[in-house]
C-alpha cells in the first residue's frame, strides 16, 4: 500500500472529526498539485500525496482556524510540520483545534530546477521510472536523473520519516534515496567574498525584485499581511518605487520580521518570479539564531522565539565585549 493510499485510509477514519481538511489534489498542469479543502468523505478520493508535493500546506492553517469554529485538519509533509509547530509556540493557533495529519515524505521535485534544465520549454507530461524524470515537452521526450531534481531542502532533510509533531503519522516504505548535501556551502561561498562584493551580489538580486509580495503571501509565518508596513500611509514606511534600494528595504523587513520563526521551508523562493534566492537569507539568519540563542524554530510547542521573550544577559551574546 502506497502513503497515499494510507493517508486516504487514516482521512476516511478521521473525517467525521474534522470541519475542515487540507490536501493535495492532482492538477491538469504537469509537475504541479493543487490545493484541495475537504469537508465531505466522497471528497476524499481526490487526495493525492507524491513527490510533487512541495506547496507547503501550512500556509492555510492562520486564516482558516479563525473562519471555522470546529477542527481544522492539515496534511503536512514532515518538514511542513514544522510551519505549524512554530505558529503554536506563538500562541497563533489553538492546539485543540488543530490536527496535524503527517505523511512520510520520500523528498519532493522542485518544478523550477527542471524548467531551468530544459531551457524554459513548456512541459506536458511527466513520469518517474526507475529513478528517472521522464519529462515530455512539445519537442521531445527527456530522460532526467531524479536525484538531481528535488528540492533543495530535501538533501539535508533528517526529518523526512521523524516528525517532530504529529496527530497521525503516516509512514512512508520509500527512502528519498539522494545523496546528502552541505547545508551550507552556498553561504560559504559567498561569505568568502569581501564585503563589497556580497553587497554587490545582493543589490544585483534586490534589484530585480517588483515587490509582487508573493514570498509575503506564501510565507505561513507571515500572518500580518493586512498590517504590513507596505500597506501603511501613517507612518508611511515604503514608497512604490521599484528599485533595487525598495527592494532591499523590503527583503530586509522580511528576514528581520522572520528571524528566529522561519522554518526554512523554501516557499518564498519558490514564490518568487524573478528566481531571487530568498532561501539563502532564511538560512543565514536561522544559522545566526541557532548560534547566539541555541534556538531552531518548529521543533517544540513549548520553547519561544528568542525575539519574543526578554533576558537581561543572553548567554550566547559576550555584551560586555561589544563596546
Amino acid at each position: 500500500m502506497t502513503v497515499e493510499d494510507k493517508l486516504k485510509e487514516k482521512i476516511n477514519e478521521i473525517i467525521d472529526d474534522l470541519d475542515l481538511l487540507v490536501g493535495y489534489s492532482a492538477s491538469e498542469l504537469p509537475l504541479k498539485v493543487n490545493p484541495v479543502f475537504i469537508k465531505n468523505r466522497e471528497d476524499v478520493k481526490n487526495l493525492v500525496f507524491n513527490k510533487l508535493c512541495i506547496n507547503n500546506l501550512a500556509t492555510y492553517i492562520y486564516n482558516l482556524s479563525k473562519k471555522i469554529k470546529g477542527t481544522a485538519g492539515i496534511v503536512l509533509k514532515p518538514c511542513d510540520a514544522s510551519s505549524v509547530i512554530q505558529l503554536l509556540s506563538e500562541g497563533l493557533l489553538d492546539r485543540e483545534k488543530t490536527r496535524m495529519i503527517v505523511a512520510g515524505c520520500s523528498g519532493v521535485f522542485d518544478y523550477k530546477k527542471i524548467q531551468k534544465h530544459l531551457g524554459g520549454q513548456k512541459i506536458i507530461s511527466l513520469e518517474l521510472e526507475n529513478g528517472n524524470l521522464e519529462v515530455g515537452t512539445i519537442n521531445k521526450k527527456n530522460t532526467l536523473k531524479a536525484a538531481d531534481f528535488y528540492a533543495d531542502k530535501c538533501y539535508w532533510c533528517q526529518i523526512y520519516n521523524k516528525p517532530p509533531l504529529y496527530d497521525d503519522f503516516i509512514e512512508n516504505d520509500q527512502e528519498p534515496g539522494i545523496q546528502p548535501a552541505d547545508k551550507y556551502a552556498d553561504l560559504e561561498i559567498i561569505e568568502s567574498k569581501s564585503i563589497e562584493e556580497i553587497m554587490n551580489y545582493w543589490d544585483g538580486q534586490f534589484s530585480r525584485c517588483i515587490r509582487c509580495y508573493a514570498c509575503r503571501n506564501v510565507c505561513p509565518l507571515e500572518i500580518c499581511q493586512d498590517r504590513c508596513i507596505t500597506n501603511l500611509d501613517e507612518p508611511y514606511w515604503q514608497s512604490q518605487r521599484i528599485n533595487t534600494q525598495e527592494g532591499k528595504f523590503f527583503q530586509m523587513i522580511r528576514v528581520m520580521h522572520l528571524a528566529g520563526r522561519c522554518t526554512e521551508c523554501g516557499e518564498c523562493e519558490r514564490a518568487c518570479p524573478k528566481n531571487i534566492p530568498l532561501a539563502k537569507l532564511m538560512k543565514k539568519s536561522a544559522q545566526i539564531v541557532e548560534r547566539l540563542f541555541d534556538y531552531k524554530a518548529g521543533q517544540e510547542i513549548d520553547k519561544k522565539p528568542p525575539f519574543l521573550t526578554f533576558k537581561d544577559v543572553e548567554q550566547n551574546i559576550k555584551e560586555e565585549n561589544l563596546s
